[in-house]
């Protein structure tokens, strides 16, 4: 495996390769992430993936300072599944980006409401990898749904002709969504957040024939008993992102929540 610092030697190697299959990532590898390096693996090519803390989509109260940094671990994992490269920029590497707005018929919902400046910023970064690396492929976790809407959007709406592929939400055993920022939490805490995904879960097998406002009420008033300080607890169409009052196929119910503070989302597609 290839790891690499400069856009020169970044360069190199795509000069040297056929088609690219790109996996974005800000280190702190989890399950969730490798999967998604299993998944690029697949296709004809070589798989590149990147970890870089992106400091434009983080608010000045936020916790930049604190996200997990374990590089050598991340290589280590990264280099056990077959990943071709890998490109970890230097910190300044935001600073030449072009800056862009992501759609706001998408990003000023859910999480944007709370975090206004965070896709502009996932956009920007984006697209700055983009410009450089012209990956074939590039592979999120379905997790981050309202992200992958926002980057499969941005690449419709862009001449760069990338495949995006959304992968399904690794959990863990007892059902939380796998994220970096649970490393972040108490032992208290983390016994608590499996709470989210079982609560989430029990209302959306429940959605197809209960009113919707009232699940969403209950839903939040469970969680809040539990110490959850809920963000938004909302059915949506998984294409808009716009609120549900009434069920239809395919509807997404999304939530996000703090446990002190620790930023869970997760979200099921209800078929």
């Amino acid at each position: 495996m290839k790891v690499f610092n400069s856009l020169n030697d970044l360069n190199q190697f795509l000069d040297s390769s056929g088609e690219v299959n790109f996996v974005p990532t800000m280190g702190n590898l989890h399950d969730g992430h490798l999967k998604l390096v299993t998944e690029a693996n697949k296709f004809a090519g070589v798989t590149l993936a990147s970890i870089y803390v992106n400091p434009l989509q983080f608010g000045p109260n936020e916790d930049l300072d604190v996200y997990p940094r374990t590089l050598d671990q991340d290589l280590k994992h990264l280099e056990t599944i077959s990943c071709d490269a890998v490109f970890c920029p230097g910190s300044n590497f935001a600073k030449n980006a072009i800056e862009l707005s992501a759609n706001s018929m998408l990003s000023k919902k859910l999480c944007g409401i709370s975090r206004p400046h965070f896709f502009d910023g996932v956009i920007t970064i984006l697209n700055h990898f983009f410009q450089l690396i012209r990956p074939n492929n590039v592979f999120f976790g379905l997790k981050d749904y309202q992200q992958y809407l926002i980057v499969k959007d941005f690449l419709i709406n862009s001449n760069l002709n990338i495949d995006i592929h959304g992968v399904p939400t690794q959990r863990e055993e007892d059902g939380l969504a796998m994220s970096s920022r649970n490393n972040l939490m108490s032992s208290q805490q983390r016994a608590n957040a499996k709470h989210l995904s079982i609560i989430l879960k029990e209302i959306a097998q429940r959605s197809k024939n209960e009113n919707l406002t009232n699940l969403k009420i209950e839903g939040i008033q469970r969680l809040e008993e539990l110490n959850f300080n809920v963000d938004y607890f909302l059915f949506c169409n998984s294409t808009t992102l716009e609120e549900l009052f009434e069920f239809e196929p395919n509807t997404l119910v999304a939530i996000a929540a703090k446990l002190g503070n620790v930023r869970l989302i997760d979200n099921y597609i209800i078929q």
